[in-house]
């Protein structure tokens, strides 16, 4: 009897481990842009056709030069963390796909984060938008709602 339930107790440890590490998200990458100011990049989805992938990695590099102009090194209460994450978005009738960027920041201690969603696709130049076009999306959609209140 004491062997059924430790070995019951054994299958159950495992199964829980198990699944915990697999339900674990992988990053793609994490940079230290400044002093408390951390960007991680998740890594795109492996159903996501090249072209799109391909405008959505060259993003990455145009997001994170943005976010080092438009940001300095914070407090330690202050912490910033962004969270960029790649999908594609059907647009009209004919399922046009373009790439969209999910753009999370939140902050050491705080009890609300900030969520915006950015179309990586220009209209006017017929491809990636802009770094201009970035930094302005960050400052007034993910930096100026989440300034820090705490600085002293």
């Amino acid at each position: 009897m004491q062997h059924t339930i430790i070995r019951t107790h054994l299958i159950l440890a495992l199964l829980f481990f198990s699944l915990s590490v697999w339900a674990q998200e992988n990053t793609g990458r994490e940079v230290q842009v400044h002093k408390n100011v951390k960007l991680i990049e998740m890594p795109t989805a492996p159903d996501i056709p090249g072209e799109i992938a391909a405008q959505q990695r060259s993003f990455g590099s145009v997001f994170e030069q943005a976010l080092k102009k438009s940001t300095a090194d914070e407090v330690d209460e202050c912490a910033l963390t962004i969270r960029l994450a790649f999908g594609i978005k059907e647009i009209g009738t004919a399922k046009t796909k373009r790439p969209i960027a999910r753009v999370t920041a939140f902050r050491k201690g705080a009890k609300q984060e900030f969520v915006s969603t950015l179309m990586l696709y220009s209209y006017v130049t017929s491809g990636i938008i802009t770094a201009e076009e970035t930094e302005q999306f960050l400052k007034k959609q993910i930096l100026e709602p989440s300034a820090c209140t705490n600085q002293d």
